[in-house]
């Protein structure tokens, strides 16, 4: 998922270790930027303050190369106004909106409208709006969908969902806004969803599918069977482990017993 939903970590790290998302720099640039608007910082103090931040932080720092990123981006808040730290936890599915998504009765369409769902409560936590729009990219939306198709594919699935009259899209040229129609709040919640990795799992784990999760780093991951444990990353970590554990037995074997 693009979106980063706990802020509030990142700045309490980025504050006491210096720490910068390395994947993407502007995540941290986003949210000290609003963190020292938050103080009463002007906003020459704001870009001051954050380019000396990267300059003792990270690593190979070029000032005139991103200067020009926290400018905009101090921009961009300092119109918005809106200094918020995000720290959302969790999103709740109830019953209701589950049962509108299996009876679409298409994979691919139920996972993309699970994954809009998701998107949509948690951007309504964001704007406290609560209107369920979605603005996101379509590539990011059918990454965490986990259906992989072209750009005119994509383009025709929503469009499926739009002739259903499960989302609704804006008016504004060049809009990619997406408004879910089936959110529903009232109902009997289901699923809460707190770890955003793979969460579309999470649907299909519902639905009866075989979905475990990794008893290492707790990813949710499709199973081929009931032993597996593993996710695939962690498994082959393992893998390599135990290789290079019973080489040196194996080794330490030969040394003792020449």
């Amino acid at each position: 998922m693009k979106l980063i939903l706990n802020e509030k970590e990142m700045l309490d790290k980025s504050i006491e270790e210096g720490y910068i998302d390395e994947n993407k720099p502007s995540n941290t640039i986003r949210t000290l930027v609003k963190h020292y608007f938050s103080k009463g910082m002007s906003k020459a103090q704001v870009i001051d303050t954050v380019d000396r931040f990267f300059l003792i932080n990270y690593p190979n720092y070029n000032s005139i190369k991103w200067q020009k990123s926290i400018i905009n981006m101090a921009n961009y808040i300092y119109r918005k106004k809106d200094y918020t730290i995000f720290d959302i936890k969790e999103v709740k599915i109830t019953e209701n909106e589950l049962n509108t998504i299996k009876d679409i009765n298409n994979i691919k369409l139920e996972k993309i409208a699970f994954t809009l769902l998701v998107y949509a409560k948690i951007y309504n936590q964001m704007n406290e709006k609560d209107d369920n729009w979605v603005n996101e990219e379509h590539k990011y939306i059918f990454s965490d969908a986990k259906v992989v198709v072209n750009v005119k594919e994509q383009g025709k699935l929503i469009h499926n969902l739009r002739e259903l009259g499960l989302v609704g899209s804006s008016m504004a040229v060049n809009s990619t806004n997406i408004k879910v129609n089936f959110a529903d709040k009232d109902n009997n919640v289901v699923l809460v969803i707190s770890d955003f990795r793979n969460f579309v799992y999470e649907y299909l784990r519902w639905k009866g599918e075989k979905i475990n999760r990794c008893e290492k780093c707790k990813i949710l991951f499709i199973a081929t069977n009931n032993k597996n444990k593993y996710c695939s990353t962690c498994g082959k970590d393992i893998n390599i482990k135990k290789t290079i554990e019973n080489r040196n037995k194996s080794k330490l074997f030969e040394i003792e017993n020449p």
